[in-house]
């Protein structure tokens, strides 16, 4: 078997009650995610940032920090570029060196970075997250009024009667729910590969890990989808159905939006005339059999074609 090129999830995630993302804060008010369709119809919507930041930390705790680069130990958001932690490559490394001593990270190496100090190099990450986008006619919003209050029993202040709590704050929170349209793509044929000279720089076993770190993280991505506000919101996870498109060749596995109806019979009828595998599931329990399905593979090795 030549080896997984690329993998492509698409998908329909019920979340109810949640707060996953917002535009921020507006004096008390709390603003969700709005986004416009090409159609013009505004709904609600989760950014893609939101959805790798979340992929990232579950890459980062399933996996063996001995491997890590010393800002990824740590988490920190500057991976290899961190000014004290980081690589240190110089002119003389070159962007080739630069990249070949990165790359042995497994968060540098799948997330992605971008170096400035020493050598300027950029390392796309070989995940893609689109927003996850509510289906307009299935995504409702509600805004809710909290306060919070002093502590202690009562509170006897001039004016006051005995017995009145009084409030410190007065504030709005949004909560939404809704089925949101997903859409990611991972290219294992790019694990640990140094686009500078196209060579990969670990092994082949290596990569294998890696590749099933990733999908170890897709599931625990869904199972628990750890998000912004989701102290006092998490979000209830109903369901998620949709296409698995496995690429077992130089070919891109297609991303059809779970927006359109019908997504599933086209990907099915695009799959079919270029040799692509769609698999479909009907939840999350079919979802997690897929990703430990493709454990079994190994990444597909571009350089031996």
């Amino acid at each position: 078997m030549a080896g997984v090129f690329e993998v492509a999830i698409l998908a329909r995630v019920r979340w109810n009650l949640h707060s996953l993302n917002n535009e921020g804060t507006l004096g008390n008010v709390t603003e969700p995610r709005t986004v416009v369709l090409a159609n013009g119809k505004k709904t609600d919507g989760v950014s893609g940032e939101m959805l790798k930041h979340i992929h990232a930390f579950y890459m980062w705790l399933l996996g063996d920090k001995d491997k890590f680069c010393e800002p990824c130990k740590e988490f920190s958001p500057m991976k290899a570029d961190h000014e004290k932690k980081g690589v240190k490559a110089t002119k003389k490394d070159g962007a080739e060196g630069a990249l070949d001593k990165a790359l042995p990270c497994p968060l540098c190496d799948l997330h992605g970075f971008m170096l400035t100090h020493g050598v300027a190099v950029a390392r796309p990450s070989t995940l893609e997250f689109g927003w996850a986008v509510g289906l307009p006619d299935q995504t409702h919003r509600s805004l809710h009024l909290h306060a919070r209050h002093e502590m202690g029993s009562e509170v006897r202040q001039e004016g006051e009667e005995a017995g009145e709590r009084t409030a410190q704050m007065l504030y709005h929170r949004p909560t939404r729910s809704g089925v949101y349209a997903f859409v990611s793509v991972f290219q294992p044929w790019r694990i640990s590969l140094n686009e500078v000279v196209y060579k990969y720089v670990n092994d082949i076993d290596e990569r294998k890990k890696r590749m099933e770190l990733a999908l170890e993280a897709y599931k625990a991505l869904f199972m628990r989808t750890d998000g912004a506000m989701t102290t006092t919101r998490l979000p209830h996870t109903e369901g998620i159905e949709g296409v698995v498109v496995v690429s077992r060749k130089p070919f891109p596995a297609p991303v059809i939006s779970p927006l359109k109806d019908g997504y599933e019979q086209e990907i099915r009828s695009i799959c079919n005339s270029n040799g692509l595998e769609p698999k479909p599931f009907g939840g999350l329990e079919e979802f997690c059999a897929l990703m430990d399905e493709l454990k079994n593979e190994k990444p597909y090795d571009i350089t031996a074609r």
